[in-house]
């Protein structure tokens, strides 16, 4: 028999919420010891990222210019 489209609706939207709330990371205070140590412990993945980051806001400046540089053409009628 099949079930009322409300029943199969309420199944996925229960689903949903209970999946929703897994994804939710606990206060600093509530994580286990082995999550607060690797909080801690953040210069690897800094010196890794810090140039990344540094090259994209270099970056920035060349795609401002860019943009100006292309409003620049389109102004005077190119």
């Amino acid at each position: 028999m099949p079930q009322p489209i409300a029943a199969k609706t309420l199944a996925m939207i229960t689903a949903a919420l209970l999946l929703g709330a897994c994804t939710v990371a606990p206060p600093p205070d509530k994580q286990s010891a082995a999550a607060q140590k690797a909080d801690e412990h953040h210069e690897l993945r800094d010196a890794i990222n810090d140039p990344i980051n540094k090259a994209k806001a270099a970056n920035d400046a060349n795609i401002q210019r860019n943009q100006d540089d292309n409003k620049a053409i389109e102004d005077a009628g190119g």
